[in-house]
């Protein structure tokens, strides 16, 4: 499987803002990773990625804890995905679910049910779409506080793949099936609980 530059490129950008971000949270509070029950006074909790711009791909989640170990997810995305044949542009609420396997070690599923206009470059025309994508990523948690506040940082690494597009151009479909899968670099949130 051939791995492109920019995805190297990627990567190691995210893993440095990663570092950088920790870094960061270190100096300002030593108290990070403090275990889960810990956090059960807080049920609520948004986040969102600074690493978006890079992958062009946007969302932002609210997270509800319901039990000691599991959260619903709800939120809105936005992918600005583009290609040598053109450019994606998705609208998509984000409906998930995350278990605490042990601390902040976690596993989590989302579907992005999304309203997808692509842009097909070589014809000069754009196709509506309604898809579903699916996405599975592995993460963890490290909660610190600035100014007093209950503050978290999560890596994740995602890997998904679509499951329906109603109105795809061939080029996208011929580009999906040589990448039926997709993987991102390791993805970053920063949230807030509540």
């Amino acid at each position: 499987m051939k791995i492109k530059k920019s995805l190297i490129t990627k990567s190691i950008l995210s893993i440095l803002v990663f570092a950088l971000l920790f870094n960061f949270i270190l100096a300002q509070n030593g108290n990070v990773g403090r275990s889960q029950k810990q956090n059960l006074n807080y049920k609520h909790s948004i986040d969102t990625s600074p690493i978006s711009p890079l992958i062009d791909i946007y969302g932002i989640h609210y997270n509800y804890h319901f039990t000691d170990q599991d959260e619903l997810i709800v939120g809105l995305g936005y992918m600005r995905i583009g290609y040598d044949f053109g450019n994606t542009n998705s609208v998509a609420l984000i409906v998930g679910y995350r278990r605490y396997l042990w601390e902040k070690l976690h596993i989590e599923y989302q579907l992005w049910p999304s309203y997808d206009e692509f842009y097909e470059s070589n014809e000069d025309k754009y196709y509506p779409s309604y898809d579903l994508w699916n996405e599975f990523r592995l993460g963890y948690q490290f909660d610190f506080k600035l100014f007093e506040m209950p503050f978290y940082a999560s890596i994740q690494w995602p890997f998904g793949f679509g499951l329906y597009a109603s109105n795809k151009p061939e080029s996208f479909k011929e580009h999906e099936e040589e990448n039926r899968f997709f993987y991102h670099v390791p993805l970053i949130f920063m949230g807030y609980r509540f």
